[in-house]
């Protein structure tokens, strides 16, 4: 009788559903479809948007259904996800980007964390300045007469990574502590797929993102590309006025 009082008192506080523990021994719940609190929709901007819904916030796991092709012709390889955060209520709402994971679940199960953005930009940088070493001092050098050509991939190659490293200075998902003041954030998070175990993309890959939340975890299992049946096409009606 007290386990199922204990079970019932955690299942009001998430109506998403308790799915276990992890070692740690902190809540784990899980985005459902269909189950309350829980929403997924198609944006007319093409992403695919999951919500979890709660007392004390609202977050939302955004994703481009055409992920997976655009990995390849990044200037790095990497997978990224739209994450929003908006705090109800009242006390602080901690975000610990660093902590947010991805669980490539048709590759091992393979997990990776979120990489840092700063990190990124630095890696970046790096490859921006030895791919301009590596063409101008030894390519060209070694095929001069082919030097209008080598010029023009390379500022081709090196737009990429000018765009990347702007995007992800702008546009990531940094630490960051939500109050009355600033009750909302969004921004993107990124994972390596660099790993011995994830070889050639699977049709559907799937996928569990994992986000602290509180003392919870919250998880969001998605695929890509998505399942017909994961998502509502039909759009809200709008107001008249």
């Amino acid at each position: 009788m007290v386990r199922s009082a204990c079970a019932l008192a955690i299942t009001l506080v998430c109506s998403c559903g308790l799915l276990g523990a992890d070692r740690a021994s902190v809540p784990v719940f899980r985005w459902t479809a269909g189950a309350p609190n829980c929403s997924v929709r198609r944006g007319d901007d093409g992403l695919i948007y999951y919500g979890i819904s709660s007392a004390g916030f609202d977050i939302t796991l955004s994703v481009d259904p055409k992920e997976l092709e655009k990995i390849p012709h990044r200037a790095t390889p990497m997978l990224g996800v739209l994450l929003s955060f908006t705090r109800k209520g009242t006390g602080n709402f901690e975000i610990r980007q660093r902590r947010i994971s991805l669980e490539f679940l048709n590759h091992r199960q393979v997990v990776k964390t979120s990489l840092d953005p700063d990190e990124i930009v630095q890696h970046l940088q790096e490859d921006v300045d030895a791919l301009t070493d590596q063409v101008e001092r030894h390519e060209i050098r070694k095929h001069p007469e082919q030097r209008a050509q080598k010029e023009t991939e390379l500022q081709a190659r090196l737009k990429d990574y000018t765009e990347m490293i702007d995007f992800v200075s702008t546009q990531s998902l940094h630490h960051v502590v939500l109050n009355s003041g600033d009750s909302s954030i969004k921004g993107w998070v990124f994972f390596s797929v660099k790993d011995r175990w994830i070889g050639p993309w699977h049709k559907p890959e799937q996928f569990i993102l994992r986000v602290p939340a509180g003392d919870q975890i919250l998880e969001f299992p998605f695929s890509l590309p998505p399942k017909n049946n994961e998502v509502e096409l039909r759009k809200r009606p709008q107001a008249e006025n």
